[in-house]
């Protein structure tokens, strides 16, 4: 595609669009002007065809040519971001968990647990703490994992 076509794609669909308008209106004045119905099919025919043939195709230049700017606007924006996030250090997280979570409970609503367990895996929002931390908010030891009996040396992957 001429990258040139792209600066003047408005200009072109609103062209089109007028042209096909004149059209249309020539022929309206062709029609009106014949008096017998087979006189007037070809002006319909070739005007009024023609007419809203470049009518739409203007129009669907326009739309086009609007959806490259915004996309050329909102790939400039994101350029502009990924710039902000690499220039600010890209400080981006990528796991909440330590790689060592030996002696670490998982605080749940009511109970905690051990890292490893099924009541708690999978949870997007967890929040890690010392046995005694947890014992100290109001959390009950879990029934099912025992995070005070078991051996709480899980290494998260």
């Amino acid at each position: 595609m001429n990258p040139q076509f792209g600066r003047f794609g408005g200009k072109a669909g609103l062209v089109l669009v007028a042209l096909g308008l004149v059209t249309i209106g020539i022929a309206y004045n062709a029609v009106a002007s014949q008096t017998a119905l087979l006189a007037q099919l070809p002006y319909l025919v070739s005007g009024g065809l023609v007419g809203l043939s470049l009518v739409i195709v203007g129009a669907a230049v326009l739309v086009v040519n609007g959806a490259r700017e915004d996309r050329a606007l909102l790939e400039a924006k994101l350029d502009q971001l990924t710039e902000a996030v690499l220039a600010s250090g890209g400080g981006v997280r990528t796991s909440a968990l330590p790689s060592d979570v030996s002696g670490l409970v998982v605080a749940g609503t009511a109970s905690y647990h051990v890292p490893g367990c099924r009541l708690v895996d999978g949870r997007e929002q967890t929040q890690l703490l010392t046995p005694g931390e947890a014992t100290g908010t109001g959390l009950k030891a879990c029934r099912v994992c025992q995070p005070d009996n078991a051996a709480t040396n899980v290494t998260v992957r």
